[in-house]
């Protein structure tokens, strides 16, 4: 039976979704494994087999397409453990990636991360600056060469290069993206003196305006690439030693997946990848329930990420910020703080306030209730002693949670440092993060000129459904939808994406358009969607591609994506986007900032999908609301409004239909996660098997 097997290594747990020709899906959980990732890959696999009464080659023999979803590059980022790369640059523009712009030192950080002087620092350097060589050349910005490349200067800066040890170049010469020339010409010659050497160059990675992004942007890509290439390559050789007869497919973070020899050397497009697969898999449920305005919430282990679905579509950022480098490579748009589900508690010296995370216990040594040498109080050991979690149905019952661990840690550095009992030092724990939770969400809506409370609110992820009845009820949101298989929903996501490929350039000009112009740059570009999705093996009939446009206001600094129209490009058509492009920088900077001046287009984007067949997914029918049939047990919960501990009943997920119905207070328990139905909260199962949740009628 041909199936399609989709995994996403996160932090805390790598998760796996199987779909078979049938529309089944099988899921399965491992604890992800940071000293070498795809041994999480393959266990995680390996637990779905059994649960379909297969072993690992079984069931990789009978996959014809294998989805992953990958932290490796944002890991290998984040610990500075990339490849030794240099750059050649144009002469005199050699510190420009080290000067970097005014706003990195506070790129990407949090509103209390920027009230600590101690975050204000620029990222550390990823290409030390004795590994820059300038190199004499210029053209100008309409492309023309003003200065030829002084070839026998660049051999020379290719083998100092080489000489100080490098493992990989990143070229990068001023507007190269009119007239990539220079690069070319620099980069043929490197990789013709030292061809075992993994050469980057700008107008491949991202030939697009903005000088330091660009830079910044070759620059990661040359550093990722080692660790990215390897890792990868390893997990083929895995995969296919256990009976995989198809390659890989990664996801990348605009969204969709790419081949896995595309992906090897294109490491910078996964950067921040990881939550993208929630984003596409709630867009892809959306349309089957009829949201088409959704917030996204994954709460898992390390990490809170919230992202937007507007109108049926991910919104898109085209300047990410990545550990403070600003780049040019479009993404999905995600927000993400330190709050989950291994978050450490602990108290701020000085004000003797408790806080909560960003620092996270991880998988190893992992909270202090795991027993397997974690000492420090997280939010799971507080759900523990709320009595939210059951210590013998952990994942199934598979791992035994320690109820006196967690009381231990949380008493020795909590409790007693805020003169509480532990109870209530748990209780504030969890009011913490789900308060932190709730104004992620504000931000990520309201600072985008949306309101939440018209958006359907979806929460997955670990922890999600464990929270998500408190910080859905604090935003507001008309609609709360916990997923079925919420707890691997990002690798739902993976599995419902499709190959893509965003093909992008600029060429500044101001309105009235020259409507011809366009038209010849947007064929070019789709031109080069559809070649690089053929080399992935997407038939051309398959293909079908979408036309967008950064544009702003002439003068200021910020563009704001505008989709085009299909179709001729004509005065009617660039009307509607430019009314566009004002509707959607009303809505997010104000109306009236820059109205009367003139408009400018500056980079064009265009984003092909190669279409492919899905298992569908069916609907069953609605039984009674009674869910009766799935209470197994009933246990002490701290519920606040309800003055404390007070009996709960206790419902197992797998065992609620269609039609059910849960009123508050209750626990939902699922192998893998478990849900909080808070007092005058109900929650109803849809015909999907996803639980909706009204939180209208309750808080905590």
């Amino acid at each position: 039976m041909d199936r399609l097997v989709a995994v996403d290594s996160g932090g805390t747990f790598t998760d796996c979704v199987v779909l078979d020709a049938a529309g089944r899906v099988t899921t399965a959980k491992a604890p992800s494994t940071p000293s070498d990732f795809s041994e999480g890959v393959v266990q995680s696999v390996s637990r779905a087999a059994v649960t379909e009464d297969l072993d690992l080659r079984g069931i990789l023999h009978s996959t014809t397409s294998f989805c992953h979803g990958t932290t490796v590059a944002t890991n290998a980022l984040l610990t500075r453990s990339g490849s030794v790369v240099g750059l050649v640059t144009t002469k005199g523009h050699e510190d420009a990636i080290i000067v970097g712009r005014t706003i990195q030192k506070a790129a990407g950080l949090t509103e209390s991360e920027l009230s600590n002087l101690a975050y204000l620092e620029k990222a550390v350097p990823v290409v030390p600056r004795p590994l820059i060589r300038g190199v004499t050349e210029r053209i100008d910005y309409r492309g023309s060469v003003v200065v030829p490349v002084d070839v026998d200067e660049a051999a020379r800066a290719a083998d100092e290069l080489v000489d100080a040890g490098v493992e990989a170049i990143a070229v990068c010469f001023l507007w190269s993206f009119m007239n990539p020339d220079h690069e070319r010409a620099v980069a043929e010659l490197i990789r013709s003196r030292h061809p075992d050497l993994l050469v980057t160059v700008s107008h491949e990675v991202a030939p697009v305006i903005k000088e330091y992004e660009r830079c910044a942007t070759t620059v990661l890509n040359g550093y990722l690439s080692g660790t990215t290439h390897a890792y990868i390559s390893k997990l083929q050789e895995r995969l296919a030693d256990g009976g995989l007869a198809t390659d890989p497919v990664i996801m990348q973070s605009i969204g969709g997946v790419s081949s896995a020899e595309a992906s090897k050397g294109r490491a910078v497009a996964l950067l921040g990848s990881g939550p993208t697969g929630g984003v596409f898999g709630a867009a892809a449920l959306g349309r089957l329930i009829g949201a088409d305005n959704i917030v996204t919430t994954d709460v898992g282990g390390t990490s809170f990420d919230v992202g937007l679905v507007v109108d049926g579509e991910p919104l898109v950022v085209g300047t990410p910020v990545f550990d403070k480098y600003h780049t040019v490579l479009p993404v999905i748009d995600v927000t993400s703080i330190g709050a989950g589900g291994g978050s450490l508690a602990w108290i701020e010296p000085g004000t003797g306030l408790i806080k909560v995370g960003p620092q996270s216990a991880g998988a190893v040594p992992g909270p202090a209730c795991y027993g397997i040498g974690g000492t420090l109080p997280t939010v799971t050991d507080a759900n523990l002693v709320l009595g939210r979690l059951d210590p013998d149905y952990f994942l199934g019952g598979e791992r035994r949670l320690h109820t006196d661990l967690a009381t231990d840690a949380i008493r020795a550095h909590v409790a007693e440092p805020a003169g509480l009992p532990v109870t209530e030092a748990a209780m504030a724990i969890v009011d913490i993060l789900d308060a932190r939770m709730a104004d992620l969400v504000r931000t990520s809506t309201i600072g985008r000129g949306y309101d939440p409370r018209e958006f359907a609110l979806f929460a997955f992820g670990g922890a999600g459904p464990l929270h998500v009845g408190a910080y859905a009820a604090d935003v507001g949101t008309r609609l709360t939808v916990v997923p079925t298989n919420s707890a691997v929903f990002s690798a739902f996501g993976i599995a419902a994406s499709d190959p893509v490929a965003v093909v992008q350039a600029s060429d500044p000009m101001v309105a009235p358009f020259d409507s011809e112009r366009l038209e010849e740059i947007y064929v070019a570009l789709a031109a080069g969607a559809v070649e690089e999705l053929g080399a992935n093996g997407v038939a051309p009939e398959d293909i079908t591609t979408s036309r967008e446009v950064e544009m702003r206001y002439r003068g200021q600094v910020h563009e704001v994506r505008v989709p085009v129209p299909d179709g001729p490009l004509g005065a009617e058509s660039l009307a509607v986007t430019m009314e566009e492009f004002r509707r959607r920088y009303n809505r997010r900077y104000g109306s009236g900032a820059a109205a009367d001046a003139a408009i400018e287009a500056r980079t064009f984007v265009v984003r092909g999908v190669g279409r492919q067949a899905k298992p569908e997914l069916r609907p069953a029918a609605l039984s009674g609301e009674d869910p009766s049939p799935a209470l197994v047990s009933e246990r002490q919960v701290y519920f606040r409004p309800l003055g404390g501990f007070v009996p709960a009943p206790i419902y197992r997920r797998e065992l609620l239909v269609p039609g059910n119905a849960v009123g508050g207070h209750a626990i939902v328990e699922a192998v893998d996660t478990t849900m909080v139905i808070h007092p005058g909260q109900r929650a109803e199962v849809d015909a999907w098997g996803n639980i909706l949740l009204d939180t209208s009628g309750g808080r905590r």
